[in-house]
């Protein structure tokens, strides 16, 4: 059951896909939605993979955030219902196509209900979460600033992210390429390289730091923690490189200039963030879900695109 109650005015986002990655997209929006609303409190009700209280918990714009309980068809949605229906919200954002969420907030009684539609199109959810947004708080002009606050008083050393992990094989860059791409760094400057990655990396991790470290280049991992530990480690770090993961969104939205590699998901899915750069096969700019171009992607090739921003 999803805990709630509050006597303040509330208003209520949905957004239902499960990522990490997902939550950083659509994060901008999320806060401009909040800063128009500033005189209510800001829920947001999502999925546990999205760890959302875990890296926003430091976000004063954002309220609380529900997880969407583990149950499925009717039982689903009465607890959404009587959900929304004790928070008694005056507003809810659907981020999403849906007919589940709209008529669960229709039955609540919620005043006011903005979402995409029904029926789901083929297009980009950066695109169509930004347009949505603009034609909700009817305003053409808002510019989205993906960020995530942190602890203060965090040092910047001299270390580089490499984001070995990633919700498929098919997204992640064989790991002798990091531990080739490590050696290239080291020779321009000496970092120490953080692993970031899940516990499923935690074999790999330890691969890549027993080659580094007989090359005499110091390595330290985060697969083993949780995502609300990994933060302090992630902002420490001067550039992000790696798969399309969660630690690439991560990093951007917390000011880290980001180098995801792109060989089997689409490069736009970065293009809400000005921190995040795209490394495709050769600059290849029709790369998309099934391209299977990951092993395309040389070390030397990315050590191109990163060198001169390495000081």
């Amino acid at each position: 059951m999803i805990k709630s109650g509050t006597h303040r005015k509330n208003i209520l986002v949905i957004q239902a896909r499960p990522g990490i990655g997902d939550m950083c997209v659509f994060l901008p929006c999320i806060k401009e939605i909040g800063k128009k609303y500033s005189n209510y409190d800001l829920h947001i009700l999502t999925k546990k993979r999205s760890y959302g209280k875990d890296f926003l918990k430091y976000d004063k714009c954002i309220k609380k955030i529900f997880y969407l309980p583990e149950e499925a068809g009717i039982k689903l949605n009465y607890s959404i219902l009587k959900f929304i229906r004790q928070n008694k919200y005056q507003k809810c954002f659907i981020m999403h196509y849906s007919l589940r969420y709209y008529f669960l907030s229709l039955l609540a009684n919620v005043k006011k209900i903005y979402f995409y539609g029904f029926f789901k199109k083929k297009e980009s959810i950066v695109y169509r979460s930004q347009k949505s947004t603009k034609q909700w708080l009817k305003n053409e002009s808002l510019v989205f600033e993906p960020k995530i606050f942190y602890k203060n008083n965090i040092q910047k050393i001299d270390q580089i992210t490499f984001g070995i992990g990633g919700s498929g094989f098919n997204k992640k860059w064989d790991i002798e390429k990091y531990i080739q791409l490590a050696e290239l760094i080291n020779k321009q400057k000496k970092f120490n390289i953080l692993l970031a990655g899940g516990p499923e990396e935690i074999n790999n991790a330890k691969y890549i730091s027993q080659k580094l470290n007989s090359l005499k280049i110091s390595t330290s991992s985060i697969c083993e923690k949780k995502i609300c530990d990994c933060i302090d480690y992630l902002v420490q770090s001067k550039i992000y490189i790696g798969n399309d993961t969660g630690f690439m969104h991560l990093s951007g939205c917390l000011g880290i200039r980001s180098y995801g590699l792109f060989g089997d998901t689409p490069p736009d899915y970065a293009s809400y963030n000005k921190n995040i750069f795209a490394i495709t096969p050769n600059g290849s700019s029709k790369i998309t879900h099934g391209s299977g171009m990951m092993d395309k992607i040389k070390a030397d090739y990315v050590f191109d695109q990163i060198s001169t921003h390495i000081c």
